[in-house]
């Protein structure tokens, strides 16, 4: 700085060196700029929610973010099924996981009904969203429930669901009866041979035994005796009700899971059927001539497999079980005239029509079959 006749001058550059030190300091002081991390937020979302099976519906399912990704890499997207609906029974299965790809803001996929025949109550799939994935959060919407309406109907008439055949492998005395089937008959052979003893076997036979019940003093012994048989039963597959009931007639009515043959509640002409039973063996059967039956419960199967267990079939097709159902004791009442009610059992789970064996008279059947009859040779 120097003094002129104006008076102290100050050169310019020095204020100029001071700004430029300052500007310097402030730049230090700042530093540069830091981005913020994109947080992404998630949802889901379905083009339909309530479906009805049978209809060939696909469900677009979508996951979106609220912004396209740009995170340089691909965002996994957890997907959580839930519900009382069976994945590969009642909707194709579906990934467990799908990807939102870098640069897309969402990703799609179809959930495909299946359709079956089961008659079944409305069912739910719950779909649910997560991810592992940094700055990623699920919104509000992290669900989606879809409702599956079933347009199956129970037929008490008898249905493709009603395939005898499921019980072939259930009679088991395979020295004494064979089953086959095609696409509509169930073909029962047997030769009428009970797998239990008797005192009907003749006396040299392994399985005879003297007659032994002390309760009943009434017992006489009928003339006949235990004979093979050769009886071929053809039942329909899928049996259905007859408009015209048919009386099953004396003789064969049926075959047991053992290969003795059902008799009605009938006795031969000229006798009398509760005179009848007392002759009837510790198993509760008797011969007509050298023709093995049971009229009333077979002791020997119910012992053996349960009383609420498959006993065999009448020519209809419709099974016959025991004595008690869903633990309870079964009677006159809780049938109809044929002996017989609609309902579940454990081998047709949606239902199907079927006899029962009571300890009430008519036993077995009552007013005739409940369905069409197959036929039978012997």
């Amino acid at each position: 700085m120097r003094k002129t006749k104006k008076g102290w001058w100050l050169p310019v550059t020095m204020g100029l060196t001071i700004g430029m030190i300052s500007c310097e300091a402030e730049k230090e002081d700042t530093g540069t700029d830091v981005e913020e991390p994109i947080t992404y937020t998630l949802s889901i979302a379905a083009d339909q929610t309530a479906l009805t099976e049978g209809s060939d519906e696909e469900v677009e399912i979508t996951v979106s973010m609220d912004q396209s990704n740009q995170s340089g890499e691909a965002i996994a997207v957890a997907l959580t099924l839930r519900g009382n609906a069976i994945e590969g029974e009642d909707y194709e299965t579906v990934a467990n996981e799908v990807s939102i790809a870098d640069g897309d803001e969402s990703v799609s996929i179809e959930l495909k009904l299946i359709d079956d025949e089961a008659v079944e109550e409305v069912e739910q799939i719950e779909i649910m969203i997560s991810s592992q994935a940094a700055n990623v959060e699920v919104s509000n919407d992290n669900k989606v429930t879809l409702v599956l309406t079933d347009t199956d109907e129970e037929d008490p008439n008898g249905s493709t669901d009603n395939d005898i055949s499921i019980l072939a492998s259930k009679f088991y005395h395979t020295d004494a009866v064979t089953v086959t089937y095609d696409e509509d008959w169930v073909t029962i052979t047997t030769k009428d041979l009970p797998d239990h003893k008797s005192m009907y076997y003749g006396a040299n036979d392994p399985l005879y035994e003297a007659y032994r019940e002390p309760n009943n003093p009434d017992f006489k012994k009928n003339p006949g005796s235990i004979g093979e048989q050769n009886i071929v039963f053809k039942l329909p597959r899928y049996p259905e009700e007859a408009t015209n009931k048919e009386s099953p007639g004396l003789g064969p009515m049926g075959v047991a899971i053992n290969s003795v043959v059902f008799f009605n509640q009938e006795a031969a002409p000229g006798d009398d059927i509760f005179e009848e039973v007392n002759t009837f063996d510790q198993y509760e059967g008797h011969p007509a001539g050298d023709q093995y039956h049971y009229h009333i419960e077979p002791v020997w199967l119910t012992e053996l497999k349960g009383s609420d267990a498959f006993m065999g079939f009448l020519l209809d097709g419709f099974p016959v079980y025991g004595t008690v159902e869903n633990g309870e004791e079964i009677t006159n009442d809780d049938l109809d005239d044929y002996h017989g009610h609609f309902g579940v059992t454990a081998d047709f789970p949606n239902g199907i029509y079927h006899y029962h064996i009571t300890e009430e008279y008519p036993w077995i059947n009552g007013d005739g079959y409940y369905g069409v009859a197959g036929s039978k040779t012997q």
